[in-house]
């Protein structure tokens, strides 16, 4: 065997190791410079039309991919908590829970917590969404690691509330969350609101007032599994809020869909009542 002729071998072999590493290390670093000197020209555009940020926002970026979530039974384990009298399962998905006796609601934060952490389960994986003054609904999204997930047509856990702000009933459901794809570079949250500068959203005085990252199913699913993208969810002026693709950059208007989801869990409810009173 040639011994000189192999160590030369190894030699070159070394040395191009060692050039690809530099390159990745160099290219990896320009990369890094560029996203800062667009992240100050961001800032910069949004100084000159006096736009606010009022939350102090990350600057770097990080890898995200898409979810896919597939309704899991949890019949037995709501039944193992309240009773099997108190459950009613629906389409098998949804398990609606009636009290025995009403829920009080003195202090909404602390009091709704106390009801989650007895009556829910796995109540750790929902979050707050929002309060229907008008029908006397609490609703909560599911959660992926520590992210909304903000279903198509319905809402994961409803809690329903009568005159005296006692929580009577709520309807649950509860998907299972798995990766979809590769993950992929994701905006930055300035790159998202530039977005909406340069598609004329956001102009001139305007308060960007809250941005969050979460995951939303946009269209209607065929059969049980949903797919789920990551968006950022920006609102403008404490009013409107816009979803941003947060890997491509592409803008949905979010308010349509949450009335949606309103509408279709009244029916569910509506026909949860039949039901009880038929049974």
């Amino acid at each position: 065997m040639d011994w000189s002729r192999t160590k030369t071998i190894f030699i070159i072999a070394f040395l191009l190791l060692n050039a690809f590493l530099l390159y990745q290390l160099i290219d990896k670093k320009n990369a890094g410079e560029i996203n800062v000197r667009a992240q100050a020209t961001v800032k910069e555009r949004l100084a000159e039309m006096n736009i606010t940020v009022t939350e102090e926002l990350p600057e770097d970026k990080s890898e995200i991919s898409h979810i896919v979530g597939e309704p899991m039974d949890i019949s037995t384990e709501v039944i193992t908590m309240v009773g099997e009298d108190n459950v009613h399962v629906l389409n098998n998905r949804f398990v609606e829970v009636t009290l025995d006796e009403p829920f009080p609601v003195n202090n909404p934060e602390r009091d709704i917590d106390t009801f989650l952490s007895r009556f829910v389960w796995n109540e750790k994986g929902y979050v707050y969404s929002k309060w229907d003054s008008e029908d006397k609904q609490v609703f909560f999204h599911q959660t992926y690691k520590e992210h909304s997930v903000v279903t198509y047509d319905e809402n994961q856990l409803v809690l329903f509330m009568n005159e005296d702000n006692e929580i009577e009933s709520y309807i649950q459901s509860y998907l299972e969350f798995n990766e979809e794809g590769k993950e992929k570079d994701m905006l930055s949250p300035y790159k998202a609101i530039e977005v909406l500068l340069n598609d004329g959203i956001i102009s001139f005085n305007d308060n960007v007032t809250k941005v969050r990252i979460g995951y939303y199913s946009l269209f209607k699913p065929e059969g049980e599994v949903q797919v789920f993208a990551p968006m950022y969810r920006i609102e403008v002026n404490e009013k409107s809020s816009y979803l941003v693709h947060a890997i491509d950059g592409s803008i949905q208007d979010s308010i349509g869909a949450e009335e949606d989801k309103k509408e279709d869990i009244s029916e569910k409810k509506t026909k949860a009542d039949t039901q009880e009173r038929t049974s």
